[in-house]
Parts: structure tokens; sequence; C-alpha cells
């Protein structure tokens, strides 16, 4: 008999296809997405629909998570350049350019 339950790639994947906006389905759309891409930063978390990624972090992190974070500069659509922006990733996880980031606490 064939095994039907969803792998953890399709549960995750629906995770984030899911549009309720409640600080809990975004605590696990986050997670879902640092499985997923390894890294995030700001932006990319905003346009998933998680407005405010530093809250649900810190309570990731209070939940016992080891999230760490880098500083990066980014430039958006319209061109400008942003210092300092935030990318996130699991600590035992950096990413894979992680030296070429500023490390914060």
């Amino acid at each position: 008999m064939e095994n039907k339950s969803p792998t953890r790639d399709q549960k995750n994947e629906a995770l984030l296809k899911n549009n309720d906006t409640s600080a809990a389905t975004q605590r696990h759309q986050i997670v879902a997405l640092l499985n997923k891409f390894q890294s995030q930063n700001t932006p990319e978390l905003r346009k998933h629909g998680i407005m405010a990624p530093a809250p649900r972090i810190f309570e990731l992190r209070q939940m016992g998570y080891n999230i760490a974070k880098v500083l990066e500069t980014y430039i958006d659509e319209t061109g400008k350049v942003h210092h300092g922006v935030a990318r996130y990733y699991f600590a035992n996880n950096p990413p894979a350019d992680y030296l070429a980031y500023e490390v914060a606490a």
C-alpha cells in the first residue's frame, strides 16, 4: 500500500499559499521559507505577505528557534539603495556568501 501522506515540501508549499495573516501562520511561513531558501531578507519576506518580519523573528527566537541575521545592502525595484537590511537564517545554516555580509547580533 502506497503512503499518500504529503511530503514536508508539499506541506510547506501549502503553508506558503495560505492567505491567513495571523502571527502564528506568519511564524510557520518564515520557518518554511528559511527551510526552502536557506535565508530571506526583510523585503523578500514582505513579498510573501509578512509585512513586519522582525517581531515574528523575535517570537520564533523566544520559542527556541536559533535564527541569526546579517545586515546587507539592498537595492529596491526603484533603484534606491538601502543599507542595513536584515537577512535571516538558521544559525546552523548560514547563507553561502555569509562572509560578504556584516554580522549583526
